[in-house]
Parts: structure tokens; sequence; C-alpha cells
């Protein structure tokens, strides 16, 4: 995730489309696979799938190549590739061709680099439209590991798709164009490989149709209103009194947003146990142990990195 500086609600509904635009030219260039996201006026969050970077053969990278650039562009970069390639034929030495690939695939499989991109792009594009200069975002970016497991990732989607729903925009996500939900029900291809990736995870297969009804039905079940935050209408006191007081998982998605921008990873406690020691010099002697439990309710197994209160964060639109 990541905001505008001084957190100004710069993004209206042209500025969105463009930034999804450029996201999804850039999730087809990289390699990445975007689950779901959800862009606000002042910020945006999206969840990406990391794959094992694995070797292009040259038709699939100019297939990449001819999705991210403009026709003219591509003409261009695919006229150098056919000189280097000509000349790796003609004299056996691939020195040309191999700089021709990395000088493109040292830019994909990594997230720095796909968020770096798509921030300058969105700003070089936004201060272009404004007559602006300067800085357009606050800091570099935040970013919480999450395992990859049915419970940790739907959890995770949810709190993303919900974003809108939380700062009382509309009362269903999918009436918010800007979030991968509602790109998903109005047809988006991409959008709905996302979400049927995130709900392949949790053992369910089927259609879209299928898919989909799972999704809008944990969506709904987690996104119930309370006194501090809007969401969907739901007997709030009764399932308090069911649950003994604790708050469900339904309700800590919309109370407790820190551990999901702020908690480093998030998982089971193994998972988060590895994490901790594989970047355990990162650590301070006298930390034993990665795995830090989610306070403030029955979280269901999740652990976080970090140790943090379980305070609610307001979510501005």
């Amino acid at each position: 995730m990541s905001r505008v500086v001084n957190r100004d609600h710069v993004m209206g509904a042209e500025e969105k489309e463009f930034f999804m635009l450029t996201m999804r030219k850039l999730e087809a260039f990289s390699g990445l696979r975007i689950l779901t996201y959800c862009i606000m006026s002042n910020h945006f969050h999206i969840l990406v799938e990391v794959p094992n970077i694995t070797d292009l053969d040259d038709d699939a990278l100019l297939d990449r190549l001819r999705t991210f650039y403009s026709k003219r562009q591509f003409s261009e970069i695919e006229q150098e590739y056919t000189r280097a390639f000509q000349h790796a034929q003609d004299t056996g030495n691939r020195d040309w061709l191999d700089e021709f690939r990395l000088q493109y695939v040292s830019r994909m499989g990594d997230l720095s680099v796909f968020l770096k991109e798509l921030k300058e792009r969105f700003s070089k594009w936004y201060n272009r439209k404004h007559g602006r200069r300067g800085t357009l975002w606050e800091e570099r970016f935040k970013s919480v590991l999450v395992e990859n497991s049915d419970h940790a990732l739907t959890t995770m989607a949810a709190y993303i798709d919900l974003n809108p729903v939380r700062a009382g925009l509309v009362g269903d996500p999918k009436e918010y164009r800007h979030c991968g939900y509602a790109e998903a029900v109005g047809g988006g291809e991409a959008a709905r490989d996302g979400i049927t990736r995130l709900m392949q995870s949790q053992g369910q297969e089927g259609n879209w149709r299928q898919i989909s009804a799972k999704y809008r039905t944990y969506l709904f079940s987690t996104g119930y209103e309370t006194d501090a935050k809007a969401g969907f209408t739901e007997q709030q006191a009764k399932e308090v009194l069911e649950q003994g007081g604790e708050l469900p998982l339904r309700a800590l998605i919309r109370c407790h947003v820190r551990y999901f921008n702020d908690g480093v990873a998030l998982g089971s406690r193994l998972f988060i146990e590895e994490i901790f020691e594989n970047n355990r010099p990162f650590f301070g002697e006298r930390r034993k142990n990665g795995a830090r439990k989610m306070r403030g309710g029955d979280w269901e197994g999740l652990y976080s990195l970090r140790n943090l209160s379980p305070g609610a964060i307001a979510a501005p639109g």
C-alpha cells in the first residue's frame, strides 16, 4: 500500500482509471499476479502474488513487450531484437542479444520494481495533467507478507475489497468500480482470474458464477456495520452475545487494520517463524521468536511478525 503526500485526496475517477490501467499493463509485463486491489482517493492497496522467476524464451518476452508498450515503441524494440538476434546467428556471439533481454527481464518478477514503476508512471502522468511538480507519494511503499494459505489470503483480500464500504462510500463493494471485486463483477478477466486464484486456495472450484457467489458470501459475512464503521447491516448485538463478547473475525478485519498495514508478515505460527528465522540478523538478540499473537479477539490461528496494539485506525477514502 502507499499513500499520497499529505494524504491529499487527489484520486478522482479519471485518476483511478489511469492508475488501474497502468497497474494492469505492468502486471502483464512483470509476470506478477494481482489477486485483488482497491484504489481510494488518497491511497491504494494491492494484494500481489510474486511467482517463482522462470526464464522466458524470446517469443514470450516479445509478447509481454507487445502488451506493455505502444505500437510505435514496440516496433522500435522489435527491430532492435531482430538485429541482435541476427547478429547472434551470424557470429555465434550472444552478448548483444543477452544485453537486450536483460534490460527487460531484470524488471520482471520483482515487487519493488513493479511498484516503483507504477507510482512513477502515475506521478508523471498526474503532474503533467495538473501542471504540478514534485513528489506525489509520501513514502516508498508499505508491504505485509501474507502466507499462501486460504485463511490468510482471503482475510487480507476481504480487508482490501471492503475499503470503500468501511469508508462509507458505497453500500456494496460491487458498486465501487476501482476495486478488484467490482472489476471482476463488471467482467474484467484479469480481476476474475485473481479472485478465482484466491478462492481456489480455499479449495473452491467451479466456473466464475460459482466462484463469484462464494467470494461474495465471504465478503458479506465479514463486512457488517459497527457503531464506528459503515458496512453491511447485521444484528450486531446478537452476534456479540453469541460470541460471548469475543469479536468474530468479520469484526476484527474492520477494527484492527494495523495488522494489515503494519504487521510486516501475516499467516500461521509456522509461517511467521520461518520468516523470522530467514531474517534473524534484522532483529535484536533479545528477540527469541517471531510469531506474535494478534490481539483483540479470535483471529482463528493468524499471527503477525509485529506485536501491535489492537486499536483501530481509520482508513480514509
